[in-house]
């Protein structure tokens, strides 16, 4: 069931994402589907059509025919992603705290602030 580069992002939506009840031609979740009633869906953005750079999309379709339909249905524009960045200036990584550099200065630091801080304990007892 090859697609053509015409496929419209109604079409797309159909047969690709999973919240859409092909039976019923509804959305699982509403009475509606929000993309059809000109509304942005968040399950839609994020895991039927992924971000612009995304290494796993369908063949057949022509994502960037499909952003620009999805922004003109429902008003989306592009987001920019917020990028978190540690204090010395270092992108980091979802769940982390510190950079990897910046991690090992502040292991370093709270050893030695131990150790101190033992050293004396040893030293009065």
């Amino acid at each position: 069931m090859k697609k053509t580069k015409e496929s419209t992002i109604i079409a797309f939506l159909k047969d690709n994402c999973a919240n859409y009840d092909r039976h019923y031609q509804k959305c699982l979740f509403a009475d509606t589907c929000r993309v059809f009633d000109g509304q942005r869906c968040g399950y839609f953005e994020k895991c039927v059509l992924g971000p612009l750079d995304y290494k796993y999309k369908l063949p057949g379709y022509d994502y960037s025919k499909l952003f620009a339909q999805y922004s003109e249905l429902t008003g989306a524009q592009t987001q920019r992603v917020k990028v978190r960045r540690c204090g010395c200036g270092a992108v980091l990584n979802l769940r982390q705290r510190f950079c990897g550099s910046c991690a090992k200065k502040r292991a370093k630091e709270s050893n030695r602030k131990f150790y101190q801080q033992n050293r004396l304990k040893r030293v009065v007892a």
